[in-house]
């Protein structure tokens, strides 16, 4: 037999430094939150469970929301080793992602005359006034009020979350760019400092709750696209637990992500 070549390690450059920071700090965060690392391999099961649920439907008019499934768990994948890892605001911007891969999966999925709405999307880059035209029909205010339409409480609870990850990193905002920030003083000089690389308890553990707040919210809007393969896999089911298990995961740290909220 041959022997599996091994993986050189990592270098001693700056950027490889980096790369392997960010792994040690990834699997310490795992090993540290040992409730909310279940949770969150749960919820990953549970997009996983959803792609194979709908692996099978042959609706050419769900065809581009099903591919959307795949980007939506990547985006929660993203969002969490990121976050883990001491990329606190580097996580927001591809949870911004995530909710807006749904919507648009959902305002796709509920056009009144399709293929009319996948066809603006696919054709979005044939041109300038194609592109116009894709910009005007999938602008946020418009696939948000197809969520809403269909499911106003969950469509509301999105838009906070959305709103939140703006502020916190998905836009170069004040609260996304100060969260790494260390200041230190001598009677000589104030020094500012921003880490790369800051796993910090309570900004960690409040990124990783927006993470879970986000993904269930996502689950919700293709549950409004798959109503029968939700309820045949148990996956509705699965939603409302997933609702409990968010609650009794970060209990236990209900004090860091009250001192979070404040820093914010």
């Amino acid at each position: 037999m041959t022997a599996e070549k091994q993986i050189p390690p990592w270098g001693q450059d700056a950027l490889s430094t980096l790369f392997q920071t960010a792994e040690y700090n990834d699997r310490v965060t795992s090993l540290k939150f040992p409730n909310v690392y279940s949770l969150l391999q749960r919820i990953d099961a549970a997009f996983r469970h959803v792609g194979e649920a709908v692996e099978k439907d042959s609706r050419q008019e769900l065809l581009i929301p099903r591919l959307m499934i795949a980007r939506t768990r990547s985006s929660f994948f993203a969002s969490i080793r990121l976050s883990m890892s001491g990329q606190v605001a580097e996580s927001y911007p591809v949870l911004r992602a995530g909710i807006e891969q749904a919507w648009y999966a959902l305002h796709i999925a509920k056009d009144p005359n399709p293929p009319e709405r996948v066809t603006v999307w696919v054709q979005r880059n044939d041109d300038e006034s194609l592109r116009s035209k894709c910009k005007k029909e999938f602008q946020i205010r418009k696939v948000r009020s197809t969520h809403q339409s269909f499911d106003s409480t969950t469509a509301e609870q999105l838009h906070e979350l959305y709103e939140r990850v703006i502020d916190l990193g998905a836009h170069p905002n004040q609260q996304g760019v100060l969260t790494s920030m260390n200041l230190s003083e001598t009677e000589e000089e104030t020094t500012y400092q921003v880490g790369l690389l800051a796993p910090k308890v309570s900004p960690v553990l409040f990124a990783l709750k927006t993470t879970v707040e986000v993904a269930i919210g996502m689950l919700k809007v293709y549950q409004l696209i798959f109503p029968e393969r939700f309820k045949i896999m148990s996956l509705d089911d699965e939603i409302k637990a997933l609702v409990g298990k968010l609650n009794l995961a970060f209990k236990a740290y209900g004090a860091q992500l009250k001192q979070q909220e404040g820093n914010y």
